[in-house]
Order: structure tokens, then C-alpha cells, then sequence
């Protein structure tokens, strides 16, 4: 039987774990910290259920379906429901909806009557040289203007990356928006195009809703890391990989340097690649620039008498513009899944740092929790300080695509080219989100499966 070493125990080293043992790979998983799961972590404390990392998982194809169902988590399955479609920005210090139709728009309060007459020149926009790389601020600038970006993107952004629309890649962070421009010209036009195939289509469609578990998103990493049993090793940190005689050989923290594997494949977060002593044959100094910019999360309860913001809806985003506010946005964490908040109360999880304010992060836990608290009070019309309070500090939190990251697949695809057998797989190889991780980590550990075959 062929044997695989993998690096790294969150999300996308245990699916491509469980995905390589179905395939009959011999795996042993190797994570540094004491528990899988990576930045997907629940936790019950005071009668809520706090998300510490993701809060939700796209259903956005049938793989996550068929991964659940395996796994025999279907009766643990959450789906948020119609309120979680809504969606607020904060415009003059105030949230307001975010318009999800024509008529919506046209009577929305998030942008003025300019901004909404400057849409309608968006079909008339010629696309850009292909070759050209634009940000995600130079796309939404051109196409929708400095209104829509400021109100739309900026917090959305910020929502998704924690990051910058000024300096992400439009083309690496939000691929299907430079797909729809390249084969349509218009975004309108594009979108208007995709729906009418999709109506047309004979196939089932992804549903693409939110989903969790009852006893939150950690029941899936838990899950799989169940399916591998014994063949994971906890704080257990590689240190040195090196191929001798085409095999491969790993040592550091409770790691058996006596031991060989057919394969390795890495699905750490990618700056600590260059801390294991590995000759690549390329510079892996190179990926320490990969920017991971902090990122605390709090959750807070309130008695459901002291919000007076209806909360009907996923969340809240801040607009950089919106300058007076430091939080990044809040999740209505009880509003989204039920089991989240005690009868009578309600939990908001709020996001502060980010390349935005990443000094935020880190400050002090009782100036954290004022600030949040503050600008909650001025948001949703808070009353009253908590009276359930969690936090947890992420010091490297989500890759970003920046402008130029293309240079950074290319190096990734450099590094398995040189040394077949070495494979890569993560967040920061296909998207960000916990649904394109699982499908990339998926479609990696087929293509070594298939590697191992004819080796």
C-alpha cells in the first residue's frame, strides 16, 4: 500500500486525509498544536454555542453534500434560514439593508440617486485588456464607481478577507467576477446570462445555502479526524523533509525520522513552509510575504431586551469610510442557527482587525471589549455591557490574494514540478473559504492518488 505524510491538521490536511484513505493511501497526519480543526472551532460555555473561526460553510456543490452524508452527519445538519439573507452596511453611523433585487435598489438608502444612475452605465463599460491585473478597488471603481465600492465591496471585503479591496487581486480573491467581465463584457449583462441558464438547465443546480451543525461548525473537522483514528499525531511538529532513494523522510517534534513515505503533502498555512528545512529547489522565502493579517473575535451576549436592532438578518458590515467605527462587522449568531444563545437572549460575534486595523487586534482585552461594545451601542442600539463575553486572537488569520499572486501559484506550482511527490494544498492555493479548502484538498488528493498509482 502507498503511504502519504501529511503536514498540517485543519480542514484541508484531514480531507485530503479521509479522501486519500477512501482511495486506499496509507496516511499518517502530522499537526504541531494539540487538536485538529485548525481555525474551525465551537465551543459551549454559559448555555451559547461561540464559532471562534468560520461560522458558516457554503453548500456551493454537491461535494459538501456528499461529504456530509458520508460522514453520517446529515441529522446534526443546520441550514440558516430566510432571515439570514438579509444583509446590513452601516451608512451615517446606521445599518441599513442591503438591497438584493432592481426595485430594491432603486429605493435603497445605501446609495445615492447618483451612485444608482451610475450603475446604468455599467453594461456600456468596454472589459480591459485581459492581460491587465486589476485590484478589486480598480475593477468595482471602473465598472460601479467610487460609491458602490466605498458601501459594497469595501465592507464586503473586509467581511470575507478581513483585508483591502486596494491592494487584493481581482483575478486570484474574486475569480468569477473577472470570469463574468472576460465572457460577457458587462457585469449586469453576465449576471442576467447566468440566471437564464441556470433557469434553462436540465441539471441540478447547488443550492448554495449556509449550513452548520447543531453542535456547531467543529463537528465536521471532529468528524473526520474520527474517520482517521490513530493515524493522526498530535503536537507533532515537522521540522526537516528531506527524499532519500525517492522516498521521503520527515523529523522534528515527536516525529519518527525512521519512517518513509511514498508521497508528502503540505496543508499548513503557508508562511511556515520556509520554517521546515526543506531543499525545494526554489526560494520558499518568497512565501513569508503572503500576507496573514490578525484577527480577534469576540462573542457577546446580551439579554434579547437590551438590542434594539431587530436582528433579522446574517449580520452587519462597517465601511472603512464609516471611520468613526473600528470593528470590521457582526454575525447575529443567534439569529443565523438556533442552539446559539439562552432563551430570552441573543449572541453577536464581531470581527475587529484585519488589514484595516490589525494594531486592533491585539490591544488589551478590556479596551477590546469597550471598543466593540461601543460601537455596538452605536450600531445596533445596545444597552447595557454583556453579560457573556469570549474572545480568541487569530495572530495569522487569512491569506491574502494581493495583486501579483498569481507569481505565488505559479511558485507553488514550481515547488510540485521539482519535487514530484511533494504536493500543496490549503487556503491559499483556490480560495479562502472553507467550501473552495475542501474542494481544493479533494481534488489534491485525487491527483496524488493517481500520481502513486503510476509511480
Amino acid at each position: 500500500m502507498k503511504s502519504v505524510a501529511i503536514i498540517g491538521g485543519g480542514i484541508a490536511g484531514l480531507v485530503s486525509g479521509y479522501r486519500l484513505m477512501q482511495l486506499g493511501v496509507e496516511v499518517t497526519l502530522f499537526e504541531a498544536s494539540h487538536r485538529t480543526g485548525g481555525c474551525i472551532r465551537s465551543e459551549r460555555s454559559g448555555g451559547y454555542l461561540v464559532e471562534y473561526g468560520p461560522n458558516t460553510i457554503q453548500t456551493k456543490t454537491d461535494l459538501i453534500d456528499h461529504l456530509v452524508a458520508e460522514l453520517g452527519l446529515r441529522d446534526q445538519q443546520l441550514f440558516a434560514g430566510d432571515e439570514a439573507k438579509n444583509r446590513y452596511v452601516v451608512r451615517n453611523g446606521k445599518p441599513v439593508p442591503v438591497p438584493t433585487s432592481p426595485p430594491a435598489l432603486l429605493k435603497t438608502r445605501l446609495f445615492s440617486t447618483k451612485a444608482k444612475l451610475r450603475v446604468l452605465r455599467e453594461p456600456f463599460i468596454p472589459p480591459v485588456n485581459g492581460q491587465v491585473e486589476e485590484s478589486v478597488a480598480e475593477f468595482v471603481r471602473r465598472r460601479l464607481g467610487d460609491e458602490f465600492l466605498d458601501y459594497a465591496i469595501n465592507p464586503f471585503v473586509a467581511g470575507v478577507y478581513a483585508g483591502d479591496p486596494a491592494k487584493l487581486s481581482l483575478r486570484h480573491a474574486f475569480p468569477r467576477l473577472h470570469e463574468i467581465e472576460s465572457k460577457y463584457g458587462s457585469l449586469i449583462k453576465g449576471l442576467i446570462r447566468v440566471s437564464r441558464e441556470r433557469k434553462k438547465s436540465t441539471s441540478p443546480m447547488p443550492s448554495g445555502r449556509m449550513m452548520s451543525f447543531k453542535d456547531g461548525l467543529q463537528t465536521l473537522p471532529d468528524a473526520l479526524a474520527k474517520s482517521l483514528g490513530n493515524r493522526i499525531h498530535l503536537e507533532s511538529r515537522v521540522t526537516s523533509i528531506k527524499k532519500e532513494n525517492s522516498r521521503w523522510v520527515l523529523s522534528g517534534e515527536n516525529v519518527e525520522a525512521d519512517r518513509s513515505y511514498d508521497a508528502v503533502l503540505f496543508a499548513g498555512q503557508l508562511y511556515t513552509l520556509p520554517l521546515i528545512q526543506f531543499d525545494s529547489g526554489v526560494d520558499l522565502k518568497v512565501l513569508e510575504r503572503v500576507h496573514y493579517p490578525a484577527v480577534s473575535v469576540l462573542a457577546l451576549g446580551f439579554p434579547r431586551e437590551n438590542v434594539q436592532h431587530p436582528l433579522d438578518g446574517f449580520g452587519v458590515l462597517v465601511p472603512e469610510i464609516e471611520s468613526q467605527f473600528k470593528i470590521l462587522g457582526t454575525l447575529f449568531s443567534s439569529t443565523l442557527f438556533p442552539g446559539r444563545a439562552p432563551e430570552n437572549h441573543v449572541l453577536l460575534t464581531t470581527f475587529i482587525g484585519g488589514v484595516r486595523h490589525e494594531e486592533m487586534a491585539s490591544v488589551a482585552w478590556g479596551t477590546l471589549k469597550d471598543t466593540v461594545t461601543n460601537d455596538l451601542r452605536d450600531i445596533l442600539g445596545i444597552r447595557g455591557m454583556p453579560d457573556f463575553t469570549q474572545h480568541i486572537y487569530w495572530p495569522h488569520a487569512i491569506p491574502q490574494y494581493h495583486v501579483g499572486y498569481g507569481k505565488i501559484k505559479e511558485l507553488l506550482d514550481t515547488i510540485e514540478n521539482r519535487n514530484p511527490g511533494f504536493y500543496l494544498t490549503g487556503s491559499f492555493r483556490k480560495g479562502i473559504s472553507v467550501s473552495d479548502t475542501i474542494a481544493s484538498a479533494f481534488e489534491t488528493a485525487e491527483k496524488m492518488a493517481s500520481w502513486l498509482r503510476e509511480s
